[in-house]
């Protein structure tokens, strides 16, 4: 640690770690390997003791798996969705039951992890929207109300609601008003317009916000600020006109 990161920061921080090192003595009482530490520790717990880690990786051998590492991180992941359902409710019931189908179809190789994780975090979701007490089940309306506040979770929800139709004989069906959505989102970005508009300094940081946001609310096209910096921009009164994709679009400016 001295030769690492100097005589000063060593003191400050050999009693920090310390307790790692115990733990290693006390747990395998030898250098352990990258698994067992992760498994051990996970992912979190080897991210706090880096300088350790660096120095069984430099001194010991200790080859990094970070194939295991993804695997352990989105396991916490999971568990984390399922921790999110109140205790021996009807919701962590039907979440519990849903992740053991998951699982089925995980150790059959037909998923991974990572997919596991992405279905359960959304079906977590709606199930706290629809109570977080977690005494009832979503109905058609819960999954509507859902949907309306994210659009964007009509597919990954989809597996979920199948799931429940099997299981308790619903009928629910992920189903996005799409003139509803189109009005939130003009209400979001007319809001955005209104904050933008009360700022007193106009940066070129807030003229690209500022362009962005009017281009979807004004002509309904969606361009990054990377796209932005690669067109045309003039001064046109008390505006500006965008020049793209052979087009021309005009914007006011506040």
């Amino acid at each position: 640690m001295i030769r690492t990161t100097g005589p000063h920061k060593a003191a400050l921080k050999i009693n920090h770690f310390w307790s790692f090192f115990i733990e290693l003595d006390q747990t395998w009482a030898r250098i352990p390997s990258y698994v067992e530490l992760l498994h051990h520790f996970g992912a979190e717990g080897l991210r706090r003791v880096r300088l350790p880690m660096r120095w069984l990786h430099e001194e010991k051998g200790v080859e990094p798996d970070y194939q295991a590492k993804r695997v352990d991180s989105e396991k916490r992941r999971i568990q984390a969705s399922l921790r999110s359902m109140p205790p021996a409710s009807l919701s962590e019931k039907a979440l519990q039951a849903y992740w053991q189908q998951l699982e089925v179809r995980r150790a059959a190789g037909k998923t991974s992890h990572t997919s596991v994780r992405l279905a359960l975090r959304p079906a977590a979701a709606l199930l706290l929207h629809t109570d977080r007490m977690g005494k009832r089940l979503p109905n058609q309306g819960d999954v509507d109300s859902y949907l309306s506040a994210v659009p964007g979770q009509a597919a990954s929800v989809t597996g979920f609601t199948n799931f429940l139709n099997r299981l308790y004989a619903t009928t629910l069906t992920p189903r996005v008003d799409k003139k509803r959505v189109r009005k939130q989102r003009k209400e979001q970005l007319a809001r955005t317009m209104t904050k933008l508009a009360k700022c007193t300094e106009q940066s070129e940081e807030w003229r690209e916000r500022w362009i962005v946001t009017a281009m979807e609310y004004f002509h309904g096209k969606k361009v990054s600020k990377r796209t932005l910096r690669q067109q045309t921009i003039e001064l046109s009164g008390d505006g500006v006109r965008l020049h793209m994709e052979g087009a021309t679009y005009w914007l006011p400016i506040t």
